[in-house]
């Protein structure tokens, strides 16, 4: 009996040991990239450049890198709240679910940049160059971008709360289901954008460029609408400011969503 239980015992840990090493390995595959390179962070302290290194996770926070260049560099979950990037080089940076909360990135390039599931809560990109950029699912809640430049970036899923895009150029800006309740467009160059399902609840499009958009499932209730350009839009299931829901608008969207024959947009 005694030799039983022995073995049983020895059965047991052995399980027991095996099951420790395959949970060791799981936790090894599931854990997220290794951490910054420190000669790279030190470097780019030291010279503000750092194209193409490894700065994942670093922390900069409140970090003074006026006209950093960090082209292609790889910043993904960086800690950079408050950081200041003004006319920073990021263009093609790797920026997924890093902190920007507060950064200063007036007149940035982020041209290409990878921004998805970013924070960019209040931060300022006043004249930055964001053309084909991702930033799906980024949050840039109250963010300052007037006058940015968003040409072909996806946005698809962010949230822009309260963010200020006035006079930005975003033509065939992608924000399906984007979050832009309250949000200031005024005057923005939203021509072709795709706005389908995006929350515009409260959000002010005075005078702005909406023509070719499509806003097939868009709630726009409250929003202020007045000397918007809304030609050749897809108004299809659309929340209108008054509440109502326009369905008049649908068969735009059966055609391709251009500019009259000829005519460029503004």
């Amino acid at each position: 009996m005694a030799a039983m239980s022995l073995t049983t015992n020895d059965g047991l840990r052995r399980a027991l040991s095996r099951g420790a090493i395959a949970l060791s390995i799981a936790l090894a595959v599931s854990a997220p990239a290794a951490a910054f390179e420190p000669q790279h962070l030190e470097r780019l302290r030291a010279t503000k450049a750092c194209e193409g290194c490894d700065l994942s996770g670093a922390p900069l926070r409140g970090a003074d890198l006026p006209g950093a260049r960090l082209a292609g560099a790889n910043l993904v979950r960086a800690d950079l709240r408050g950081a200041n990037l003004a006319e920073a080089d990021l263009e093609r940076a790797a920026l997924q679910e890093a902190d920007l909360d507060g950064a200063n990135l007036r007149r940035a390039n982020l041209v290409s940049a990878e921004l998805g599931g970013a924070k960019l809560r209040r931060a300022d990109l006043r004249q930055a160059v964001l053309r084909g950029t991702t930033a799906a699912e980024a949050d840039l809640s109250e963010a300052r971008l007037e006058q940015a430049h968003l040409v072909k970036a996806d946005f698809t899923g962010a949230v822009l709360a309260g963010a200020d895009l006035t006079g930005a150029t975003a033509r065939d800006l992608r924000l399906f289901r984007a979050r832009l309740a309250r949000a200031i467009l005024t005057r923005a160059e939203l021509w072709g954008a795709d706005l389908r399902r995006a929350d515009l609840t409260d959000a002010d499009l005075r005078d702005a460029n909406l023509r070719a958009v499509d806003l097939t499932g868009a709630d726009l209730a409250r929003a202020q609408i007045a000397g918007a350009n809304l030609r050749n839009a897809c108004i299809c299931n659309t929340v209108m400011p008054d509440g109502r829901t326009e369905v008049s608008g649908c068969r735009a969207c059966d055609r391709p969503r251009t500019p009259d024959s000829g005519e460029k947009p503004r």
